[in-house]
């Protein structure tokens, strides 16, 4: 199911990377991969999957998401489930 597609970033200054369809940057579940904040693709994937977890179904939401990774995500957070514990402790509603 997707919720949050490319057309839903607010942001325009992503890179574009094709991906296999299996790799696990982009596919699977939220895990110690490494996270690239710079790639659309990975917010994307990251977004939609937070999103089915934890029950969002507004495309706002993502964007507050988006905005957070975007401009607030520490540096040091580069692993998939590091970001899912930052986005739960700092999305405020």
């Amino acid at each position: 199911m997707i919720l949050f597609s490319r057309r839903n970033l607010h942001y325009t200054d992503y890179k574009w990377t094709a991906y296999s369809q299996n790799d696990p940057r982009v596919n699977g579940k939220i895990d110690g991969t490494v996270f690239n904040r710079d790639e659309g693709n990975q917010v994307v994937y990251l977004i939609n999957k937070l999103m089915i977890l934890w029950d969002y179904r507004f495309a706002n939401t993502g964007n507050k998401m988006e905005k957070l990774i975007h401009d607030q995500l520490p540096p040091e957070i580069t692993l998939q489930q590091d970001v899912q514990q930052w986005l739960k402790a700092n999305l405020k509603f």
